[in-house]
């Protein structure tokens, strides 16, 4: 669900978390999901209203459990803390945007993102409790992809989409491209192969939110979970 995205007319409430969430029960043709996530957040409204629709719908057999998207540390920790609080149910799951680029740009609004020194305690929180992390722009909205690439000639605007420049294209990421390059090269596999190969090296449990466009490229995704790197070769990669 959506509430609070700019340019959405939704606000965020509890009752918009139920609203949103009944109307893809009547669309799924169905009567509970597996997984709830919110979105988008409001740092304006409390979170205890939010814990508590939540197990609401959670009692009611609707929600089985449920966790936050662009939902940042400081936000998912106080929901989880009211939550054992008052005896009740927390985010189980969060599903921020990571990759081996760096989170540079943020065009849209409110999203959040793993990547960075700053997001640190993020990561090692996730990591100390094992959250499930289902991470999107698991390969950089595509900048990781080896569309483009900083080894030949092609300028990045006629190889990807304007949405992963303006987020990713900076000389760091340039950089974290390069090597990714060199070292796919060099162990004869794709590009982001090694990038997603990078990401599943990582000490969180993490689900990469993968977009294939064809048989193929779901293969080629998928063999990237039997590519083993180094603990060099990945600070290396992040690093240099």
């Amino acid at each position: 669900m959506k509430p609070g995205q700019e340019g959405s007319e939704d606000v965020f409430s509890a009752s918009t978390v139920r609203e949103q969430l009944e109307e893809s029960l009547r669309r799924l043709r169905t009567d509970h999901v597996e997984l709830y996530i919110l979105h988008r957040d409001d740092p304006d409204v409390p979170v205890d209203e939010i814990v508590e629709e939540l197990n609401l719908l959670r009692q009611e057999g609707k929600v089985l459990r449920f966790g936050g998207s662009n939902w940042t540390f400081g936000r998912v920790r106080a929901a989880n803390e009211y939550a054992q609080r008052h005896g009740l149910a927390g985010f189980t799951a969060v599903s921020p945007a990571y990759s081996l680029a760096e989170f540079i740009h943020d065009p849209w609004g409110g999203s959040v993102a793993l990547s960075g020194e700053a997001q640190q305690p993020y990561r090692d929180w996730l990591t100390g409790n094992q959250t499930p992390v289902f991470c999107y722009s698991s390969l950089g909205r595509g900048y990781l992809s080896g569309k483009f690439r900083t080894d030949k000639d092609k300028p990045i605007e006629e190889c990807i989409g304007k949405a992963p420049i303006m987020e990713y294209d900076a000389p760091v990421n340039r950089d974290r491209l390069r090597r990714a390059e060199h070292l796919a090269a060099e162990k004869e596999y794709t590009v982001s192969q090694i990038c997603l190969a990078w990401l599943l090296h990582q000490p969180l449990n993490l689900f990469p939110i993968i977009g294939p466009g064809s048989a193929e490229h779901m293969k080629e995704n998928t063999d990237a979970a039997d590519i083993r790197l180094t603990d060099e070769e990945c600070e290396w990669l992040l690093k240099g």
